[in-house]
C-alpha cells in the first residue's frame, strides 16, 4: 500500500514532527511563504517541495491536476493543514486503519483549536461512522480523491465542502469515518481573518448547498467502534 501526504507548507509548518520516524508514506509540500532559503531546506524531508500561491484547496486541485500520473501511484492521499500537530506513528497507524476498515473518506480527531464537537475524541471509541469529515485535515482513498476534487476551488474558503463530499458519496453508511484512537492538535485559532476572501465564507457555504441541492443535515455519527 502507498500512501501520500499533500499539504501546504509556510515558514512554520509543522509538518518536520510528521517526518521523525519511519513513515509509510511520501510527502509532497506545496511552500506558500516568500523565503525561498527556507523551502529548498525542506527538501531534506522530502524531494517533493513546490512553490505555490494560493487558497489550500485551489493549490490542491492545480497540484493533483498537474501530476495525475504521480497521484495514481498512491491508494489513499491525506491533505491536512501544516498547523497539524501528529506524530509519525500517529499517521502511520491512521492510513493504516482506514485500508484495514475499507474507509473512503475520514480523519482523525482532534483537540486544540476545534470548530467541530463531532470531530473531538471519545474515550473508548477506536472509530465512529459519520456524515462528516472536515476539510482541515480529510483523508482520501484514491477513488474518492478521484471524484471530488474538482470540488476543491468552487470557491475560495472551502467552506461546505464537509458537507458536499458525504453527499457526492451518497452517504455511504460504513465507509466515512472520524477515528478516535487517533488524535491530531490543532494548534492555531480558527476564524481569524477572512478579509482575503472576496465573499464571506458563510455566503459562500449557503451557495454551495443550494447549488447541489443539498440540505444541511445535522452532523452526526452512527456506530462506535470500541477498541
Amino acid at each position: 500500500m502507498k500512501n501520500l501526504i499533500i499539504a501546504p507548507a509556510g515558514d512554520n509548518s509543522l509538518f518536520k514532527q510528521w517526518m521523525k520516524k519511519s513513515p509509510n508514506f511520501d510527502l509532497v509540500l506545496l511552500y506558500y511563504d516568500d523565503n525561498i532559503d527556507i523551502a529548498t531546506s525542506y527538501t531534506s524531508y522530502t524531494p517533493y517541495v513546490y512553490t505555490s500561491k494560493g487558497e489550500k484547496y485551489h493549490l490542491l486541485k492545480l497540484f493533483i491536476q498537474n501530476n495525475i500520473d504521480f497521484i495514481l501511484n498512491y491508494e489513499y492521499i491525506w491533505l491536512p493543514d501544516d498547523d497539524v500537530s501528529i506524530n509519525t506513528e500517529s499517521i502511520n497507524k491512521l492510513f493504516n486503519l482506514a485500508k484495514e476498515h475499507n474507509l473512503i473518506l475520514t480523519q482523525p480527531s482532534m483537540d486544540g483549536y476545534v470548530s467541530h464537537e463531532i470531530t473531538k475524541p471519545i474515550s473508548g471509541s477506536l472509530l465512529r461512522y459519520t456524515n462528516f469529515v472536515e476539510v482541515l485535515a480529510p483523508l482520501f482513498s484514491l477513488p474518492t480523491l478521484l471524484k471530488v476534487y474538482n470540488t476543491f476551488d468552487i470557491n475560495y474558503s472551502s467552506w461546505g465542502y464537509d458537507y458536499l463530499w458525504p453527499h457526492l458519496l451518497n452517504y455511504p453508511q460504513d465507509k466515512i469515518a472520524i477515528i478516535d484512537d487517533i488524535i491530531m492538535t490543532h494548534t492555531r485559532p480558527v476564524g481569524q481573518n477572512y478579509s482575503r476572501f472576496p465573499r464571506l465564507p458563510w455566503d459562500e457555504m449557503n451557495d454551495l448547498l443550494y447549488s447541489y441541492n443539498i440540505i444541511k443535515q445535522e452532523i452526526n455519527y452512527s456506530q462506535i467502534w470500541k477498541k
